[in-house]
Parts: structure tokens; sequence; C-alpha cells
């Protein structure tokens, strides 16, 4: 049939030749992932170019030249807008029979930028379509949205699509610190909540639904319990892992499906637990505390870590950014997790103005006040930038506060380069830094772990001693005939 080659642009929040050290180096892409057995399936060659394992762009041309391909599919987030038209400009270059598909949040949101470097953009998800403009493109038109999918209904990820999964797994990521090796995976698709920041709201425009009316809509949907747990079960048998990190926007969506998450875990698991990390809302964990409730069940299941936006202590400006907490809740949400024993990944944005355009530092100070009194195991903070696809991207577009206008860069929230005017980066960058050394001061790594590997190595016995940790940590779930 076609050769086709998926595209991972990702070098912005990586880079070329990256090292497997931070979660952005080391996690896969989950859509291709996703892509690979489907093309497969229906007979086609496919091979994957992710630009982490490239020294730089002149060992891209080679190997697309060498792959030869009938097919470039780039996937492209808003900050890897240049990137990935950088890669299909250059694919095209050295393949110039080969016809460019592009497709993710940033081309849904914005089609119109990809088209000229691309002969087709696929828009939401392309689980169905891709597969079938591949085998009669031109039924299709240049700009579409592909069909929605029945989670269920799909094979599981190619991991392996990544010659190096293995070694991926080895390290940890998202600050989730539990055992190695960790693999992370998708339950659930899209967030219905509403934040003005997010790119929530653009994943509402990735998951959707056609109307009767021509129009789209919100579609969140989930993997049946069952079926996720057929996953962790194959995922157990071939890599052994002990950790899990669920990537879904927020876990607690639906309160039905989260119960019998945590009943088949259960049953399939036994005695056996291992421990996940999940993103749940401030509000949704005071909601579902006590006995019984969703909180500890998921406790039960094998939560260990929680990722909470918290965002802001600041009720004017947790109402500005329409989040739907308040600093009570989410207070109270720390102070429970705390209190069942859960790590805490937080996440705070600093360097939003209010309503009237204009920023206050007493709205930032009370977030720090708040992070040195729950004290989160991670404290993950951000600039706040205007995301392209969010509801807040036309307001300070309009505003006139924006110190560009390129919509690429403001998809990164990095705490170290400032997006907007009228903000003092430089004391919020002084105040972060102390909040940093008084909360996190760094531990000098010790060099009896790397020592040990490396004398393991010189005798041999390296293979052996991973063996024996598989033998005394083996999968939960019995193998099948």
């Amino acid at each position: 049939m076609s050769r086709v080659v998926l595209i991972n642009p990702q070098i912005v929040s990586s880079r070329f030749g990256a090292p497997l050290e931070s979660t952005d180096d080391v996690t896969i892409r989950h859509a291709l992932a996703q892509f690979a057995p489907l093309l497969r399936r229906q007979g086609h060659e496919v091979s994957l170019i992710d630009l982490r394992l490239l020294s730089g762009w002149e060992a891209y041309e080679r190997a697309v030249a060498a792959a030869a391909p009938d097919w470039l599919c780039v996937t492209s987030h808003t900050c890897e807008r240049e990137v990935a038209l950088e890669a299909m400009v250059r694919g095209r270059r050295v393949a110039s029979g080969a016809r460019i598909i592009a497709g993710g949040i940033d081309p849904t949101t914005l089609p119109e930028l990809y088209r000229p470097a691309a002969d087709f953009v696929l828009r939401g998800e392309g689980e169905i379509s891709l597969p079938r403009l591949l085998e009669s493109p031109d039924s299709f038109p240049a700009v579409s949205y592909g069909e929605t999918p029945d989670l269920d209904a799909l094979p599981f990820a190619d991991r392996e699509l990544w010659p190096d999964y293995a070694q991926r797994i080895q390290h940890q990521i998202l600050g989730f610190h539990a055992p190695t090796p960790v693999i992370d995976l998708i339950a659930q698709r899209g967030c219905p909540w509403p934040c003005k920041f997010c790119c929530g709201p653009g994943e509402q425009n990735l998951y959707t639904r056609a109307r009767p009316d021509g129009k789209r809509a919100f579609s969140f949907r989930v993997r049946s319990p069952d079926h996720v747990l057929d996953e962790l079960e194959i995922l157990a048998r071939r890599y052994h892992f002990r950790s899990i990190v669920f990537h879904d926007d927020q876990f607690i969506v639906r309160p039905a499906w989260v119960e019998g998450f945590c009943a088949a875990m259960g049953r399939r698991l036994g005695r056996r637990r291992y421990p996940f990390w999940a993103a749940i809302r401030a509000d949704v964990v005071c909601r579902h505390a006590g006995t019984g409730g969703l909180m500890e069940q998921l406790k039960g299941a094998g939560l260990h870590t929680v990722s909470i936006g918290f965002e802001s202590f600041s009720d004017d400006l947790l109402s500005w950014m329409q989040k739907g907490t308040t600093a009570d809740e989410n207070y109270r949400a720390a102070e429970i997790c705390r209190r069942m024993g859960l790590e805490i990944y937080g996440n705070f944005m600093f360097g939003l103005p209010r309503s009237d355009g204009r920023w206050h530092l007493e709205d930032d100070r009370k977030t720090l006040e708040a992070i040195r009194r729950i004290r989160p195991r991670v404290a993950s903070t951000s600039f706040f930038s205007p995301v392209p696809g969010a509801p807040f991207y036309p307001w300070f577009e309009k505003s006139g506060l924006m110190l560009g206008q390129d919509g690429s860069s403001m998809g990164q929230r990095n705490a170290d380069e400032g997006k907007l005017k009228g903000v003092d980066y430089e004391t919020l960058g002084r105040l972060l830094a102390d909040l940093r050394r008084d909360l996190y001061p760094p531990i000098p790594p010790s060099p009896w772990p790397g020592r040990a590997r490396a004398a393991l190595g010189k005798l041999g016995l390296l293979p052996a001693a991973r063996r024996a940790r598989a033998f005394l940590n083996p999968p939960a779930f019995p193998k099948k005939a």
C-alpha cells in the first residue's frame, strides 16, 4: 500500500538530540502511537520520525529522504507551529512526491495557517478518517473534520513505535515520585470545564461530534474500565511496570465511571496496587471526600499523586478566569489530600491581570503564601499566557496587553518569559526564586546508585539484576494462555 511517515515535532518543549531527562524528553506522542496500528491494519507501512531523536534539520531531511514516503503526517501543538511548518516544508523539499497531512490541536484551531504547507488538514480526531483519507484522497476536501471514534473500538497504542520505549519508562515523569518503570496512558478524552485560560476549551474543539445542523458539538468520551484494564494487562506482561500516569485532563468527570474503574482495578489486580498519578480539580476533591467517597475509592485503587490546578488563591482571579473554584476550596482540597496521605502536584499561575486589564502583585502574593502553607510535593509554576483557542486569547489580543502577536509563542507558559505588558516579571521571578530556594532546596545526588550499576555492568551482572527485579516485582495480571 503506502509508505506513511508520522512526524513528532516536539523540540520546542524538548530539543534535538534530547537526553531522557525531563517529562517532555521522555513521554511519547499518544496520538501517533494510536495511528500506527490502525494504518498497519489497512496494509500501510508506518514509521516514525521524532525530532527529539535526531541531531538537527539536516538529519531530519536525510531521514525523510531515506523513508521515501508517500504520506507525511505531522501533528502539532500550538507552541510547535513553526517547527511543524518547517518539517512540512523540508519534507516536501526532499520527498516531492509525498503528500502532507497536518493534524492536532493547532491545525484544528487554525487550519488556515497550515493549509499552504499541507495538502490536507484533518481537524479533530483522525483515527477513523485518516485511514480513509489515505485510501481515497480525492474524496476528501483540503480541510475537514475527522469522524468521532468509539474509544473502545480502537486498537491499543503502539508504544514501540519509539525503539527506545523500554528505556523511556525507566525515567520518572511529571514530578511523580513513584517506582519505575512508569507507563502513561489516556482513559478519557476532553474536559467539560470552561476555564478561560486553558487549552481545555480548545480541546472542546478537538473532541467533537457533528450536529444535525452541520456544526460541531463537544463530545467527552471514556474508554470502558475493562478496556483500560485490558491494556494495562498487556503492558504489565510486556514491561513489568510499577506505576502509572493517567494523562486525562480530569480524572473525575463521570463519577459512575470512576466507581467502575476502581472496582475493575480491585477485581483485576487482586491485592496488588500500582501507584498512579491523576488530575483532579480542587472543588471535585472536596465534593468527593469522606468515608466511601470517590477519593477514598481511588486511594484504595492505587491513587498516589493528585495533580490539582489550583492556579491562584485570589478569588478575584479565580472568578475572572472562570475556574469554578474558590481559594477556600483550594485550601480544603490540599488538606484533604494531606490527610489521606496523597502527594500533591500543584499547578500555579502568575502574572494574570484582572478584568480591568491591570496586574495586581497582591493577587500573586496570595498564591505564593498559599504554596508555602500547603507545601505541595511539586509546585509547578507558570506565567499566564493567552493561548490561541482559549477564551482569553481574543480578549487579550484586543486589549493591546500582549507583548507580541506570535500565537505560537503564546503556547508556552514557562515561568521565565513574560507575555504581557504591565506585569512586573522581574519581581515575580525574584519571588519565585525565593520560594524555590526556601521550599525546595537542591539535594546533591548520591553517587552510589550510579556506581552500583557501573560495578554490576563491569561484572556482567546487570541483566541478571534486572531479571531479579522483574522476578521480585511480577506483573499483577495472570498470563493468558
